[in-house]
This record gives C-alpha cells, sequence and structure tokens, in this order.
C-alpha cells in the first residue's frame, strides 16, 4: 500500500445503524447528513469533520481561455503536525478553480496556492478539522493486508455491485438505485464514466481541447449524493471504461487522454467514498502485439497509467485494473497496484481467489461472475449466495451483477434501476436477498475475517461442498448442499447439510446459521465438543448452511 495513515485504535466498534433493519460492526452509519451537495461532509469555510472533505474555491483575475491544458494551479494543505500535501486544482467554470484535502488528521490545517494565473496564486487559509464519526478511506487493513478496513480502523465488509452507469446523464433511477442497494448490504459500486456503451468521448469536448464540464458535475453531483447517503459505501470509479482507443491514446502521449485521469484524481480523489479501477474488460497485450480489437490494451499503458496516477495520488486512494474474463490480472508485483481484482465464471468454490491469494500480500477481489441477466444462472438467489459466501470464506471478496447496467436505461432489463423496484417488476429474482444475512452473521457473532486463513482441507478439500476459513479462535463453515456440481444449474438441495471437519484440539462451541433467513440455531445435542479428531456435523434445518465454531 502506497500511503499509511495513523489509525486511532485497531479494535472492531460495535455500531448500530440502519442498513435495513439489520445492525453490524463492520459498517458504519449510513444516512448521517443530507443529502445531494455532500451536506456537511464536503466543508470550505472555517471547520471541516474528520475523514471529510475541504474544498478552497478561488477565482482567477480575467476570463481563462484555456482552463484545461494550459492553466496551472495548485494548492498545498499543512497539516497539524507540519507534513504537506500538494494537490492539483481543477477548473470548475466560469472564472472558478477548485483544489479540495481529505481531511485525515483533526486540528488546524493551512493551505496556500501556486498558480500562472492572476488571483489563483499566492492565496492562503486555515480550517479546524474537528471530530466526526465518519469512516474515512478504505485502506489494506493494518493487521491483515488481504483484508480491507476503513482508516478510523474498522473491518470493512466487501459486497460488491455493478452500477456501471450511475453517474451517466442518461440514467434517471440513479438515486432509486443508490438508496435501495444500501438496503441491501452493498457496501461498494462499479461505476464507470462511460455515456456509450463503449467509449468516454462524452467526458471531453468534441475538439478534445478541454472536458464537458456538465458531465463531470454531474459525475461529482451523484458521488456525493452517495457520501451523504453512506458514506461507508465505497464508489469504485472505473474512468476510461472499457474504451480501448482513449487507454491507446493515452499511451501515444495524447493530451485529452492524459487529461481524463489527471483531471479525475484533482476533483474526485479527496472523496473519502472514491476508489480507481483505471479500465474495465479489458484484455492485456504483450509486449510487441498491436492492439486489433477495441478492448486491446498494451500491458506497458495500462502500466504507465497506472505509475502516473500513484505518482500524482495525494491521499493514497486504492487503485487497481480489471481485465477480460479468465485473463487473471496481470498486475499482481506492480507497485501502483492496491488490489488483485479478477473476471471469471463459476467461482462457487473459490478457486481462482485461492490461486492468487499466494500471490501478493493484497485484497483479491472477484469483481464480475455471472449476471442475473448476463449469463444468467439457473437459480440467482442460491448462486449469488453461495458466491459470496465462497469468495469470503476463501479470503478474497466477491461482487454481484443484477441488471445490464453497463447499458442505457430502458425500464425493463438494461439500465440503473432499484433492487427492489426490479424484484416487484419481476425483473430480477431475487440474487441479492441474502446479502443482508451476511452482515448480520458477522455483526452478530462479533466476529471479521481479519488473520482467518481459508483451510478446505480441513473439510475434505472440495470447495463445491464445503468453504472453511479459520483462525486462531473461531472457524468458518459454508455447507453449499447443492444438489449438482454444475453451478449454472444447481439448486440448494432441501436436505440437512452435513460435512465432516478435522478440528484442532480444543473445546469448541458451537452454533449453526441459515444464510437463507438470517436466523441462529443451537447444535442438534451438545453445543460444545472437543477437537483433535474429525467430526461429523449435520445441520438443524434444510438447506445450506453456515457452521460456526469458537473456542470460549
Amino acid at each position: 500500500m502506497r500511503f499509511a495513515p495513523s489509525t486511532p485504535g485497531l479494535a472492531i466498534l460495535v455500531m448500530t445503524f440502519a442498513v435495513g433493519s439489520m445492525a453490524t460492526a463492520s459498517q458504519p452509519a449510513a444516512r448521517q447528513v443530507p443529502a445531494d451537495s455532500g451536506g456537511p461532509l464536503v466543508a470550505g469555510g472555517a471547520s471541516a469533520l474528520h475523514r471529510g472533505v475541504y474544498e478552497v474555491a478561488l477565482k482567477s483575475d480575467g476570463e481563462i481561455h484555456d482552463p484545461y491544458l494550459g492553466s496551472k494551479l495548485t494548492v498545498t494543505f499543512t497539516r497539524p503536525d507540519g507534513s504537506l500535501v500538494t494537490v492539483g486544482g481543477f477548473y470548475d467554470g466560469g472564472r472558478t478553480f477548485k483544489a479540495r484535502a481529505y481531511c485525515d488528521a483533526l486540528g488546524r490545517w493551512s493551505w496556500k496556492s501556486k498558480s500562472d494565473q492572476a488571483g489563483l496564486d499566492g492565496k492562503s487559509g486555515s480550517f479546524q478539522v474537528v471530530a466526526s464519526p465518519l469512516p474515512g478511506k478504505l485502506r489494506h487493513h493494518p493487521q491483515d493486508p488481504r483484508q480491507f478496513a476503513f482508516d478510523d480502523g474498522r473491518w470493512f465488509l466487501h459486497i460488491g455491485d455493478t452500477g456501471y452507469r450511475y453517474v451517466a446523464p442518461t440514467e434517471p433511477r440513479w438515486q432509486a438505485y443508490f438508496d435501495q442497494a444500501v438496503e441491501l448490504g452493498v457496501t461498494k459500486i462499479r461505476v464507470w464514466f462511460c455515456q456509450g456503451r463503449h467509449d468516454v468521448r462524452d467526458l471531453l469536448t468534441k475538439d478534445r481541447r478541454g472536458l464537458n464540464l456538465s458531465y463531470w458535475q454531474e459525475i461529482d453531483r451523484r458521488l456525493l449524493y452517495a457520501l451523504g447517503q453512506a458514506p461507508h459505501v465505497q464508489m469504485q470509479l472505473i474512468p476510461y471504461g472499457e474504451d480501448g482507443p482513449e487507454l491507446n491514446r493515452y499511451g501515444t502521449g495524447d493530451p485529452a487522454a492524459q487529461l481524463i485521469a489527471a483531471y479525475a484524481q484533482a476533483r474526485l480523489s479527496a472523496l473519502p467514498n472514491v476508489q480507481w479501477t483505471i479500465s474495465n474488460d479489458m484484455l492485456m497485450l504483450s509486449q510487441g502485439q498491436q492492439p486489433s480489437r477495441n478492448f486491446h490494451v498494451p500491458a506497458a499503458v495500462i502500466d504507465r497509467i497506472g505509475r502516473d496516477m500513484a505518482a500524482r495520488e495525494p491521499w493514497g486512494t486504492l487503485l487497481t485494473n480489471h481485465q477480460r474474463r479468465r485473463s487473471g490480472y496481470a498486475f499482481v508485483d506492480s507497485p501502483w497496484s492496491d488490489i488483485i481484482t479478477l473476471h471469471d465464471l463459476d467461482q462457487v468454490a473459490g478457486e481462482v481467489i485461492l490461486k492468487y491469494r499466494p500471490k501478493a500480500e493484497r485484497p483479491v477481489v472477484l469483481d464480475e461472475d455471472r449476471y442475473e441477466h448476463w449469463r444468467e444462472p439457473q437459480n440467482p438467489r442460491y448462486f449469488f449466495r453461495r458466491l459470496m459466501w465462497a469468495s469470503l470464506l476463501s479470503g478474497g471478496h466477491a461482487t454481484y451483477g443484477g441488471l445490464r447496467t453497463y447499458e442505457p436505461y430502458d425500464g425493463k432489463q438494461q439500465g440503473i434501476q432499484g433492487y427492489q423496484d426490479a424484484r416487484r417488476a419481476g425483473t430480477l429474482k431475487g440474487g441479492a436477498d441474502d446479502f443482508v444475512h451476511i452482515h448480520r452473521f458477522f455483526a452478530d457473532a462479533e466476529l471479521t475475517l481479519v488473520g482467518m486463513n481459508p483451510n478446505d482441507a480441513m473439510g475434505g478439500n472440495d470447495g463445491h461442498a464445503v468453504k472453511v476459513i479459520a483462525g486462531e479462535q473461531a472457524i468458518i463453515a459454508y455447507l453449499q448442499n447443492a444438489d449438482s456440481r454444475t453451478p449454472e444449474t444447481a439448486n440448494v438441495a432441501e436436505t440437512q447439510a452435513t460435512c465432516r471437519l478435522s478440528l484442532p484440539p480444543g473445546d469448541w462451541q458451537i452454533r449453526w446459521y441459515d444464510p437463507r433467513t438470517g436466523r441462529w440455531h443451537q447444535n442438534p445435542g451438545a453445543g460444545q465438543i472437543g477437537g483433535g479428531d474429525p467430526r461429523d456435523f449435520k445441520s438443524p434445518f434444510v438447506g445450506d448452511a453456515v457452521l460456526l465454531l469458537q473456542l470460549p
């Protein structure tokens, strides 16, 4: 990880807050402030919230003829401890330029500007950062770099969703989409800047000498809405989307192509709910190969963009890239890459996560598998429930896909729409219905996955049947109880799930959890067993089951 701020205490804080009707220890409170403008989370006066954003707004003395490529503005922020952070300013229309700070330290901050434009240069000010309950930016967990944590130390339970066109002006239902995603327990949303299916040209003016500012302002507005509604939900921004030609223009030094990433960082990197993915669904070409299709990009181009963004990044915002299905991840060893991001199919046993997990001490995220409306599984509720549990217990993280959010809104299967709205219309069949129960499990058990390691050998080395993750004091086993070995068509068997586990020595307390209902069940017979030998277990209810064993 490139940036490691001081973390005020690492104990997991048990907090009650609204995500539907559940409580969890892993996420901070949703809907803490009025939304749409970011409320007090983005401040520009005498004070700002800890782990919020401070914004400096300056006006030039005269008309700016080339505000994007011909004007320079930097603002240096001085933290209370004397450390300096210099950020790029961004043009926001008229004669106005702005710069933003992520307020990662309590106390008195100051700032000073430097510019080649009259009215922008040599300005200064100060502000006070005051305590707040905001969680802050997402980092690698300081005690386990394969897990995530907020800046306030709380563990982040990753449950992703694909809301690709969330910021596109074509999407009238974006607010309902976000609000209902929060109610589902979604904690990360994948968002690209494409308005067309495979291009980002609407980010730029037609002459490519500047930016389509109204589009960028709408992007900003929708991200601030999300921040105000639910500051714990991460918005994974994909500035180049699936635009291979624009990426390749970056590699040739095209100023407009390079402006996209630089402006995006200047404007958005200070937002605590933002992380970066350079591109989506690209096929990486090796040295000497030339692009022949829109989704072909030399790996060297992505690596250059990654290095440029990492060098510019002032606040340590997480950065990764996304590739074509089953093409792996080309940047495991790249210093700029904070996350191993994967795109695969039918990963209900977690094989690809287990393959990449030993390669680097970074989180491994399966960011695409099946969708309810693309390569759809026959039984989506079971498929996505087991995908999430299998990924988590493989020591990784996963993302759900529902509607075709990569296509413009049509009121049917395409575009950004509220999940529950689509459920009521019969367009979705409940693939994400059980995500709230994952939150409830960890909250009720007062557990996180920090320091736990996948251990399928404990359950017989058949990840399609039993997934196991173990720590020193707790073991979690997910009994999938599928009625077939084919993930695309499998459904949960309406029988009691069974497994055999080889337990370490100790007096293990036993509890069962129903991942379909969120209900806990006592173990039939004894509630505690000794370890040291293989033990047979049988769920007290039908269907798939989660078995929790803990030492007292």
